[in-house]
């Protein structure tokens, strides 16, 4: 596959994906993942679009709560850069957790964790959020509230996750810190074929579907006004406002 940065974006009312070139989006002529890279000779100014998540889940989003166990998110949890996470009424106490998101770009069934990585399309940032109080008893609904997935600012095919940061922010105050690749916590292209390879063989994997490689312990909680900043180097920075409605 092509090493490029993918951007889904917004423009003059339609939604079109774009290759990253310098300031400038180089327009492709559909999906990526599904028509390859053609472009349509247009370029537009990143500053004039509004980026969108780069992927919406046609099928799964796959969050992983360890090596061999996971939780199905829905594909209405996700969001883009910019989007606000809406704190629901239902809980009390909601956290975010910076991940990397592994996006699958080709059909995927019992593939061994040698054949795994081919069948990744790229990565991007999520910020995951969490309703931490009804985690306990109900794992799949603290995270499966609209807004819980803000997934961003675009997708990098080629992913070189050696001693990779990702840092996290709440407001000006960092939270987390990792290096990813650099210890057994933190996702590298080894461990990335394993989740892949794993969860291939528990059901099919589509293109368009994500795997959300892990917490790393480092969650903090957010409230109302919180701007909440997550970065992976070689990947991008994606920001989100927290809100909670009168």
């Amino acid at each position: 596959m092509r090493h490029v940065k993918i951007a889904r974006y917004s423009y003059q009312g339609a939604i079109a994906f774009g290759i990253v070139d310098d300031d400038e989006l180089v327009v492709l002529t559909s999906d990526p993942m599904f028509a390859g890279f053609d472009t349509t000779g247009d370029r537009v100014a990143l500053g004039d679009v509004k980026l969108l998540a780069p992927v919406i889940p046609r099928s799964k989003i796959v969050a992983m709560q360890s090596s061999d166990a996971f939780v199905l998110r829905p594909n209405t949890a996700v969001v883009g850069p910019g989007d606000a996470i809406v704190l629901p009424a239902a809980a009390e106490r909601v956290e975010v957790d910076g991940q990397l998101a592994i996006i699958i770009g080709k059909i995927a069934k019992n593939v061994t964790a040698a054949d795994a990585v081919s069948r990744v399309f790229g990565y991007t940032v999520a910020t995951v959020a969490t309703a931490a109080d009804l985690a306990d008893r109900d794992a799949t609904r603290a995270g499966a509230f609209d807004t819980f997935l803000p997934l961003g600012p675009i997708i990098e095919t080629d992913f070189d996750d050696a001693a990779t940061p990702l840092r996290g922010l709440i407001n000006d105050e960092e939270f987390q810190a990792a290096e990813i690749g650099d210890d057994d916590s933190t996702p590298t292209e080894d461990t990335v074929a394993a989740l892949v390879a794993f969860a291939s063989s528990v059901f099919t994997l589509l293109p368009g579907d994500v795997i959300l490689a892990g917490q790393m312990d480092t969650a903090a909680a957010v409230v109302d006004g919180d701007t909440v900043t997550m970065s992976i180097a070689g990947i991008g920075t994606l920001v989100n406002s927290v809100v909670r409605p009168a």
